[in-house]
């Protein structure tokens, strides 16, 4: 008799991205804080997910291409999700274009309204690969 194969649940969404807002402690200034995850975790490596920005602040554009993951540099196993983090600085109270492109195919546009009081996703697409979480502390 033969067993039944166990098989991970298939997740949701392929990327998270945690989004807050923070001070800088050493300059006093404000800054958005993009930390990019896998929803896999890994079992023997923490990979790096490769990231390229384009930041166009003066046209309220934001844009983060994911290229794919890398292998970590040092050489001890260790488990967790694969991640990226960016901090921008120089960001207004405004809103903002966040578009997420994955290895040139699939986008994903969201809008991203900034106040003092803090961050709001005010438009995101029908069908996603990347879950936004806004933070806030």
């Amino acid at each position: 008799m033969r067993t039944k194969q166990v098989r991970p649940a298939k997740n949701e969404f392929e990327f998270e991205i945690h989004l807050s807002k923070q001070n800088d402690r050493i300059t006093g200034k404000d800054f958005l804080f993009f930390d990019f995850r896998t929803t896999k975790t890994f079992e023997n490596f923490i990979y790096r997910i490769n990231v390229t920005e384009e930041i166009k602040l003066d046209e309220n554009e934001i844009a983060f291409y994911v290229e794919g993951l890398s292998a970590p540099v040092n050489a001890l196993a260790d488990h967790g999700q694969a991640y990226y983090h960016y901090k921008l600085f120089g960001f207004k109270n405004t809103e903002y274009y966040l578009k997420i492109i994955k290895q040139g195919k699939e986008k994903n546009n969201f809008k991203i309204k900034i106040s003092k009081n803090g961050l709001k996703i005010t438009k995101e697409p029908p069908k996603k690969f990347i879950n936004i979480i806004i933070n806030s502390d």
